[in-house]
């Protein structure tokens, strides 16, 4: 049964699907295909046109813009049970706004844009079904970029750090830095000389280790930064 395509993912979100495409159209359970897509393939390219709806089954992907000279600014981590193509189909939008990278291995269920709005069009509940979750999902994105340009520079580290870690699966018992701290500071979106006074403040803090100028995030340290960023940030 075609339903089973969701059994992998997380049991409230696998519920969500199954009732999101209990009624979906023959043209839909037809053209639906699964994907492997490896780590580090960009599989959503901005500017190209938006002809598939894509759903993550598995894994984690990275949204990345590139605002300038081809450096990209990776900005948040989306996983199993989030859409992409689809808020541009809504919108009338013909190309894809964001690029999306497969930060691991992920299983994706793609869907033509053109069956999947006509289904869409059929099927008022799927509608607001997907309508609701999109406008929770746009409100609490502009709450969390809003939230991100009040921050002081060491829990911006943080927050960086965090994501950085969490997409090393499996997890490391410590996480060495490869990048230059001019690409930390540009992918974070401050000064080097800030990101440098970041990192000493997070070192003092017992979070993170500097071996040979390279950032280290031990294990306890990742965890001990999420329960900062969860009690002290985002309250």
């Amino acid at each position: 049964m075609y339903l089973e395509i969701f059994k992998e993912l997380p049991q409230e979100k696998r519920a969500y699907m199954e009732l999101l495409f209990r009624n979906c159209t023959e043209e839909v359970r037809y053209y639906m295909s699964l994907v492997e897509i490896p780590a580090n393939q960009t599989f959503i390219k901005a500017g190209t046109e938006c002809t598939q709806i894509f759903m993550i089954l598995s894994g984690t992907v990275t949204g990345v813009e590139w605002p300038a000279h081809d450096r990209c600014y990776p900005f948040k981590d989306f996983g199993p049970g989030d859409f992409f193509g689809e808020i541009e189909c809504f919108a009338g939008l013909p190309c894809y706004r964001i690029s999306i990278l497969a930060a691991t291995k992920c299983r994706v269920l793609t869907i033509p844009a053109v069956c999947y709005m006509e289904w869409m069009r059929m099927d008022v509940d799927a509608l607001f079904m997907r309508t609701q979750e999109n406008m929770h999902r746009l409100i609490t994105q502009t709450a969390e970029a809003r939230k991100y340009l009040f921050m002081e520079g060491k829990d911006r580290l943080m927050v960086h750090l965090i994501r950085l870690f969490e997409q090393r699966q499996p997890q490391p018992e410590y996480l060495e830095l490869k990048k230059t701290r001019p690409q930390l500071a540009e992918e974070i979106g401050f000064s080097v000389k800030t990101l440098n006074r970041s990192i000493q403040h997070l070192e003092e803090m017992g979070l993170i280790q500097v071996r040979k100028g390279k950032v280290v995030i031990p294990r306890e340290g990742f965890y001990q930064m999420k329960t900062h960023v969860e009690h002290h940030v985002n309250g």
